[in-house]
C-alpha cells in the first residue's frame, strides 16, 4: 500500500504518513525523485515526533530502485534545464555521466534566462524611446535595442543548438 504523499522540497512527514507508509515504497519515490540517500534521515526526524521508527533497510531498497529510474540522461538533462539541483543521488551509478547531462542542461536553462533578461531589457528601452525628446537620446537607444535584437538573436541560436543535443 502506497499512502506517502511528499512535497519534493518537504522533509517531513506527517503523523498518520509515519504510521502508515511503506517504507519501501516510500524510498522508491524518493530515489526516482533524486532524492540524496540521506533522505531516510529526514523521514526519521519527522517520524521521531510520533515515536515511528523508520524501516531504514526497506527505504533504502526502495531508494536504489527508485534511484536508477533517475539517473538517466534524460533526467539529468530535464533537471538541468529547469535549474533543479543535483542532491547526489547518483553517487553509485554513473554520476560523472549524469553531472555531464545536467550541466548540458544548465546550460539551456541560463541561456533562457539571459535570453528573457535580454527581452525584458529592449522592453524597458522601447518605453523609455516613446518618452525620449531629444535626438541623441533616441539615437541612443536605439543602438541599444539594436544591439540586444543582435544579442537575443544569438541567445536564441545557442539555445537551439543546445536544445537540439538533448538526450532522445
Amino acid at each position: 500500500m502506497f499512502v506517502a504523499v511528499l512535497l519534493a522540497g518537504c522533509a517531513t512527514l506527517s503523523e498518520d504518513q509515519c504510521r502508515l507508509v511503506d517504507w519501501k515504497d516510500l524510498g522508491q519515490r524518493d530515489g526516482t525523485l533524486g532524492q540524496s540517500p540521506d533522505r531516510v534521515q529526514d523521514h526519521a526526524k519527522s517520524c521521531a515526533k510520533v515515536g515511528i521508527v523508520p524501516d531504514v533497510a526497506m527505504w533504502r531498497a526502495g531508494w536504489r530502485e527508485g534511484v536508477v529510474a533517475y539517473c538517466t540522461p534524460r533526467t539529468a538533462w530535464s533537471e538541468g534545464s529547469r535549474n533543479h539541483a543535483y542532491r547526489g543521488a547518483c553517487r553509485d551509478l554513473d554520476e560523472e555521466g549524469f553531472k555531464r547531462w545536467h550541466r548540458a542542461g544548465l546550460d539551456v536553462y541560463r541561456t533562457r534566462t539571459e535570453r528573457e533578461r535580454a527581452r525584458s531589457e529592449v522592453e524597458r528601452l522601447e518605453a523609455q524611446l516613446k518618452k525620449a525628446e531629444k535626438d541623441d537620446e533616441r539615437k541612443t537607444l536605439r543602438e541599444r535595442i539594436r544591439a540586444l535584437d543582435t544579442e537575443q538573436a544569438r541567445l536564441r541560436r545557442l539555445q537551439e543548438t543546445l536544445e537540439m543535443g538533448a538526450p532522445r
